[in-house]
Parts: C-alpha cells; structure tokens; sequence
C-alpha cells in the first residue's frame, strides 16, 4: 500500500494506517447502513467517512472525511468558530444541533500511502490544537483568560 499511487482508498487501507500509527480501528456502519470506520486520539472518539465511492466491487472510495462530534451543554459563539476556522486550512468548525463538528476532508485519488498516514497524523495534531484552542477560547469568553 505505502509504496504506489492509489486510486482511492478502502476502509481497509486506512484502518491499516491507523494501525500502522498504534490508533484502533473498527470497521462500523452508520445507522443508515453508510460504512464508517472508528478509532480514537487521546481518549476521544472519532469517525472517518468515506466519500465518492469509485469502484463499487472494490469498495474504493475517492476521499475521505474525519468527523470528530462534541456535545454542547449552552449556547457556543459562532465568533469564536469562524476565529478557528479562518486559521485553519485543513478542518473546520460547525455546529449541528446540540453537537460541535470537527471535520476534515482529504482527497484519496493519486496520493500515496504515506500521505495517507500524513493525514492521519495531521489529523491527530489538529485534534489536540483545536481542544486547546476551545479552552483558552472559552476562558477568555469567561474572563478568565
């Protein structure tokens, strides 16, 4: 896998990655029967999507999206999400219902497996830059900055 071009990835390949990082992995399907795979950075609980299927047989998708879901207790400031947002080039922040989204998308067509791994390990120092970023932001909302 590491060593030529893929044209998209399975669910296989990148649970392979994640293992090759020492993260699990758990092959899943969405309650609408989507597949899905889970894994976990620092205790939390994360999803990657996959996007456009490209090879139906083969289960190969062109891109791939990680999902990181947190629930909100009160009301959160979009300001304070479209501060991260602006920063950031590769995840967002949105809101959606009583939950705040983490995501980021990566295109899987002409990419090789390292870079696979690369956003994997992009992906969990993104994780760990936006929970800081939550809690000096939340802090300085709450004057305690």
């Amino acid at each position: 896998m590491l060593d030529t071009l893929l044209r998209g990835v399975t669910l296989t390949d990148l649970e392979a990655a994640l293992e090759r990082l020492g993260l699990p992995a758990t092959q899943d399907l969405t309650p609408g029967g989507a597949p899905i795979l889970r894994s976990a950075i620092g205790g939390l609980t994360f999803n990657i999507r996959p996007g456009a299927q490209l090879d139906p047989e083969a289960a190969r998708f062109g891109d791939y999206n990680f999902n990181l879901m947190f629930q909100v207790q009160a009301r959160f400031d979009a300001a304070i999400l479209n501060q991260w947002n602006r920063h950031k080039r590769f995840a967002r922040f949105s809101l959606r219902d009583d939950f705040l989204v983490l995501e980021m998308d990566c295109l899987a067509v002409g990419i090789s497996g390292d870079q696979i791994l690369a956003s994997l390990e992009l992906w969990g120092r993104l994780v760990v830059e936006a929970l800081n970023f939550l809690r000096s932001a939340h802090g300085a909302e709450a004057g305690h900055s």
